[in-house]
């Protein structure tokens, strides 16, 4: 197991959002931007993960070390039993695929400071506990 110490900024940098206007875009960067500073490859300790162009389907970070991808979801308040995600069959596509990422979720307050952070390995995620949502 690898073990690293690292001091975490639990606040997010809200100056990074001043072009965007709906808050579903501002937590997209704001949570992002955190992630991308703050944490380390949970699967082999690299130091600092990368981040992939917008809009590649079903995966945000990499390790450039071990190759894993990375999906973040965030919420604000508690992260609970579900999380709302994008296009369900991008999704199904993704985890039934050899290439199936890790997840990252972000659970954050109103004030912008991040009060729950975890990871979940990809062997987890099957088929059958993706939930089709209504279309927005």
């Amino acid at each position: 197991m690898v073990v690293a110490e690292r001091k975490i900024n639990v606040s997010f940098a809200e100056n990074i959002t001043d072009n965007y206007i709906s808050a579903s875009q501002k937590i997209r960067v704001l949570s992002e931007d955190w992630v991308l500073n703050q944490i380390y490859c949970p699967n082999c300790g690299a130091v600092k993960i990368y981040e992939y162009e917008n809009n590649k389907p079903v995966a945000d970070f990499y390790c450039k070390k071990c190759n894993e991808d990375f999906e973040l979801k965030s919420k604000k308040g508690k992260i609970g039993k579900t999380v709302p995600a994008g296009a369900y069959s991008k999704m199904i596509e993704r985890i039934n695929s050899t290439t199936k990422p890790n997840f990252f979720f972000v659970g954050y307050l109103e004030s912008f400071y991040v009060n729950d952070f975890f990871v979940v390995p990809k062997h987890f995620f099957i088929s059958e506990i993706i939930e089709k949502r209504k279309p927005l």
